[in-house]
């Protein structure tokens, strides 16, 4: 997943941006905030999440037995879909993106498949 431009994204009434990094080889960072100009954009929000990088597991996706790859690797992408089920989510659990972004973003890991998100704290 190359480095790319943050993508706009609206969710219920309100604009957001948002991006996927790779934090290492088995989770990427979905960071979101509020979309407005200027340098106060508000207190941005990230989540991990599980993701198995295909090529670091290449040879074992090959030769893994096609039914049970889904029981052991999470290859699924990150979809706008998803990504506003987890700003749904955090303003739910508390997130405060018009508060000025001083100090570090909230942050979460994401368990669960859009629609039906949890979101777990971490510090």
């Amino acid at each position: 997943m190359a480095p790319r431009a943050p993508r706009r994204i609206h969710v219920d009434g309100r604009d957001y941006r948002w991006l996927v990094r790779f934090q290492d080889g088995e989770h990427v960072l979905i960071r979101a905030w509020p979309d407005r100009p200027g340098p106060r954009r508000g207190r941005p929000v990230e989540f991990t999440r599980r993701f198995d990088d295909p090529w670091l597991h290449y040879g074992v996706l090959l030769t893994a037995p096609a039914d049970r790859i889904t029981e052991v690797f999470r290859l699924d992408p990150v979809t706008p879909a998803l990504t506003a089920a987890v700003i749904r989510a955090a303003l739910a659990a508390g997130w405060q993106p018009e508060r000025p972004g001083a100090g570090a973003p909230d942050r979460f890991t994401v368990t669960g498949e859009e629609p039906d998100v949890t979101l777990l704290r971490r510090r």
